[in-house]
């Protein structure tokens, strides 16, 4: 890979371990959570290819999104109704179930399940599709803004099904991410984003957010928070130029990863309550440890079975 690019794959790794981290109930949670979604909204802005038809954009990311959204969905709610019965707990209200995976797809809709965290998916995909449509048809950059700005703003005033307004309230993020990667990565002025961290730092301490639920400490302050901590992690691996085949084979697979940590996770949790020993770094270990089996497991089994759709 070319160094210019490493820096991505070491950007997505942070993020992934952030999000494995923010999932552990670790101190560093609030933290975390300021930034690590809008972190994988921007990266999924960066290599939007807008030179191929509406269409085929569609199916290629149907794909990619959609299909491994249905797939774990279904395993994520027969792994709960199984433990629920293993367990003896009250099962789950399967048609409350159903239109939460086929209608509302948001993480309220999915919160009873290790699904919870596959309302990203959906959301993901109707953003990069909306924002595809606004640069197909919407050529001036500013309108393509104002329009991405109105639809972020109504995502707070609506409910919507297919998790659209999650889609309108990541678009903004998807849009950011995408004019960076095209237009602005060799932009001096955006040297002034880390400084401007320090200040909110001091100013208004770590603004709580959280995305699936649209709940913005400040919604100005979220945003330049976020993007300045972004871009500082952004400018810090664009200088380090460092990989490795671990690196690489997280980096190449963060679908797979974001989609399996709860399930690590909560085996984590439970052996380290089982052993009446260590905290959330032992969780956070165990889980990294379970997830890495399972990439060399993919790695073994490559194209095959669910493999092939993460």
């Amino acid at each position: 890979m070319e160094n210019k690019l490493l820096w991505v794959d070491n950007l997505k790794v942070l993020g992934i371990l952030a999000v494995i981290l923010g999932h552990i109930a670790s101190p560093f949670g609030g933290f975390i959570f300021s930034w690590h979604m809008p972190l994988f909204f921007m990266i999924a802005g960066f290599f939007i290819k807008f030179n191929i038809s509406l269409i085929d954009f569609i199916i290629k990311d149907f794909k990619r999104i959609m299909i491994p959204y249905f797939i774990f969905v279904f395993i994520g709610l027969s792994m709960e109704a199984f433990k629920r019965i293993a367990l003896h707990r009250d099962g789950l209200d399967y048609i409350n179930e159903l239109k939460g995976v086929f209608i509302w797809m948001d993480m309220s809709s999915l919160i009873n399940s290790y699904a919870f965290v596959l309302w990203f998916l959906p959301a993901l995909f109707f953003a990069r599709v909306t924002l595809f449509v606004i640069d197909k048809y919407i050529r001036k950059l500013f309108i393509q803004f104002v329009i991405v700005g109105i639809l972020f703003g109504i995502s707070f005033l609506l409910n919507l099904p297919l998790a659209i307004d999650n889609a309108f309230n990541s678009i903004l993020f998807v849009f950011i991410g995408s004019i960076f990667f095209r237009f602005y990565q060799e932009s001096t002025f955006l040297y002034i984003l880390p400084f401007l961290l320090i200040g909110l730092y001091f100013v208004v301490s770590i603004p709580t957010l959280d995305m699936a639920s649209k709940n913005y400490n400040n919604i100005l302050i979220n945003i330049i928070w976020a993007i300045s901590i972004i871009y500082f992690f952004i400018l810090a691996f664009k200088k380090l130029h460092y990989t490795n085949k671990l690196l690489s084979m997280w980096a190449g697979n963060t679908m797979l990863l974001f989609i399996i940590h709860p399930y690590t996770n909560n085996i984590a949790h439970i052996t380290v309550e089982r052993l009446h020993f260590g905290d959330w770094y032992l969780k956070f270990f165990i889980s990294l440890v379970l997830l890495q089996i399972l990439l060399f497991i993919k790695l073994k089994f490559k194209n095959k079975g669910i493999f092939k759709y993460v």
